[in-house]
């Protein structure tokens, strides 16, 4: 037996506590999933601008985060066993890595789990880097756990297939907690990434910006937003990538049928999402129908039917 398949056997304890039941049943699949946590984690060399970097990145992220500022000897792309140990010993599904080297000063890794298992990672160049603190020190910071309103523009986003898992990828990460309805003044920050298209066709480079969203006074029902920058600020340029295996993927898109909604039948929404609905009418005898004219009309029927063939015979008859 080998080490892959006894490290497979003794993963798979059985919970002799009411906790630990509790535990096991939790990381089991559900139906409907929880938010996403990140695990934003140091490498073994890290300039003074990334860990604060890092730490801005937590920031963002709480409390759905727990940040590592230890070293770390991983590579991700070498080697993620560690890294996948890691984030299932405190059930997160995103991963942050930041690192220092001579060939990549500034390195970002973005990658998701699934099952456990590493499915996907991006590998990033950041640039132009402004942290939170270099930002006007009176600008109020967003709630903790608020939702961010993400916006991406530009045409690579939906061109590029690299650039598309960019996308996925950074929603996932900004995109903070799930939310079935949410309030106006809730909504506090927004993150927009904006793609840069190069001369050839994408150039694979981001510049992410973050705002405050502040809601003024209008004089009618919808507020004024005025947006103001708060950090970090910083340009990513799309390095090194690991796609996920094709049937791993379709596992994790997949949407068990408890969860998709139930089909209403002749309700449809629109674009806007307002719903439609159609309703279908019986067979209509317009003689049954009361309008103004009704009796009227039944009158001059009755005329019509005794002024006919059979009133002309029955005269003929008399005569």
């Amino acid at each position: 037996m080998g080490a892959d398949a006894v490290t497979t056997v003794l993963s798979k304890r059985t919970a002799k506590t009411r906790r630990g039941k509790k535990i096991l049943r939790l990381r089991e699949p559900q139906i409907v999933e929880e938010s996403k946590t990140a695990l934003i984690i140091r490498g073994s060399k890290t300039s003074n601008d990334m860990t604060f970097f890092l730490r801005d990145l937590y920031a963002i992220r709480q409390p759905l985060a727990t940040l590592y500022m230890r070293k770390h000897e991983e590579h991700p792309f070498e080697d993620c066993k560690r890294l996948e140990e890691l984030c299932k010993k405190h059930d997160h599904t995103l991963f942050a890595f930041g690192s220092t080297s001579k060939k990549r000063p500034r390195r970002l890794i973005l990658g998701r789990l699934f099952d456990g298992n590493l499915l996907d990672m991006q590998e990033f160049n950041i640039e132009e880097l402004k942290s939170m603190q270099s930002f006007h020190p009176s600008a109020k910071e967003a709630a903790v756990g608020s939702k961010p309103l993400v916006i991406f523009q530009g045409s690579a986003f939906e061109t590029d297939e690299r650039m598309k898992r960019a996308k996925s990828l950074l929603l996932d990460f900004f995109g903070g907690v799930k939310a079935d309805k949410v309030l106006l003044a809730g909504m506090d920050s927004a993150v927009v990434c904006t793609a840069l298209d190069g001369a050839g066709g994408s150039s694979g480079k981001v510049v992410v910006r973050r705002y405050r969203l502040r809601m003024d006074k209008s004089g009618s029902r919808l507020p004024r937003v005025e947006m103001e920058e708060v950090g970090p600020s910083f340009n990513m340029l799309l390095d090194r990538t690991r796609d996920p295996d094709k049937d791993r993927w379709k596992m994790a898109i997949k949407v068990p049928k408890a969860a998709k909604p139930k089909k209403e039948k002749n309700i449809k929404h629109d674009s806007m999402g307002k719903k439609i609905g159609r309703f279908h009418l019986g067979k209509q005898d317009f003689d049954q129908i009361h309008t103004v004219h009704h009796g009227a009309s039944k009158k001059k029927k009755l005329r019509a039917s005794l002024s006919g063939p059979d009133a002309k015979k029955q005269k003929s008859a008399s005569a």
